[in-house]
């Protein structure tokens, strides 16, 4: 079974072994915490259901102009929900991404499925994804040098196409590993003319990370993030590095480094009874690079619904038995 999940993973990473333009998608710094967003075999993995909120600022104020003025920075918001469905050996999710990069909009849904089969050690998971991606560009971010300009177009043009994704994943008690790719049938837009294509490039993803006990209340656990791209190399592929460590299961802190672009401070808790509420919040740190704002921002909120308790049986409320 694990030469199945290597040829699953090789076949994925094949997909995109053509030569591609890297993405210009949301780079998360919680990553671990948003598990379905890069691999569609995550649905279902946590064991519980799940339904959460992330908010990230990349560069926060990049080039502003005027109080009013948004910046041309990276903004995105993504929310999901995925639950574990037990009696069919499967996971379902789902997630809606809102991204925003200076004039430049991408809006996306995407449902998953995963099937999950128990190994000896730990569940093997298979996934898919299909949605629907839609890029736009907004005129009224630009700046033109001179109002109105009959050169510079006004509005708003957008573009929906299908999209689809795969990959694997596997999991066990002190860790999980998975591969998956985004964009697999490569959309063509042509947005203001159809003399030139717009492709929505395949990405491929791989996370890791390992559980380690420290002590009784104590955990600590580093993890990895490469979004590969084959278009210039590694100079067009970025890899996050992340360790954090958790105390009683509840109150969790870190430090993490993205390759040539930034160090990370993670910090949240967990609250609520079985912990059910999830808050955290990252601040990246630029290094070397004078053009980019100094921070960014991101804050996640999430929240795991309760499991139905099977001793407890439905009341069922009649007319009849009513007084």
């Amino acid at each position: 079974m694990i030469r199945t999940l290597y040829s699953f993973a090789f076949l994925l990473l094949m997909l995109t072994a053509r030569s591609v333009v890297a993405q210009q998608e949301p780079q998360l710094s919680m990553y671990m915490y948003n598990p379905l967003y890069y691999n569609p075999a995550a649905a279902g993995s946590e064991g519980v259901s799940r339904i959460q909120l992330t908010q990230r600022t990349q560069y926060l104020g990049y080039q502003p102009v005027g109080n009013s003025d948004p910046g041309g920075g990276q903004n995105s918001q993504i929310l999901s929900f995925n639950m574990p469905l037990a009696r069919i050996k499967s996971g379902i999710g789902i997630y809606l991404l809102n991204d925003k990069v200076g004039p430049n909009y991408n809006q996306s849904v995407q449902v998953s499925y995963a099937y999950r089969l128990a190994l000896k050690n730990g569940t093997l998971s298979l996934g898919v994804q299909a949605g629907a991606f839609n890029k736009g560009y907004d005129y009224g971010q630009l700046r033109p040098g001179e109002a109105g300009d009959p050169l510079i177009p006004t509005g708003r043009i957008s573009q929906v196409r299908p999209d689809i994704g795969a990959g694997v994943y596997y999991n066990t008690t002190d860790y999980w590993f998975g591969v998956s790719v985004n964009h697999i049938n490569k959309a063509s837009y042509t947005l203001g003319t159809d003399r030139s294509t717009n492709p929505l490039y395949p990405s491929a993803y791989l996370t890791a990370g390992y559980r380690l006990g420290i002590g009784y209340d104590i955990d600590i656990q580093p993890s990895i993030l490469i979004q590969y791209a084959t278009e210039g190399g590694i100079r067009n592929s970025t890899a996050t590095l992340n360790i954090i460590g958790t105390y009683a299961n509840r109150i969790w802190a870190g430090v993490g480094y993205r390759y040539q672009d930034a160090a990370m401070i993670t910090g949240g808790i967990n609250l609520m009874r079985n912990n059910a509420l999830r808050v955290g919040y990252s601040l990246d740190m630029v290094l070397g690079a004078s053009t980019k704002s100094a921070t960014s921002h991101e804050i996640i909120l999430g929240y795991a619904l309760p499991s139905p308790d099977p001793r407890k049986k439905p009341i069922i409320r009649t007319p009849r038995f009513r007084y």
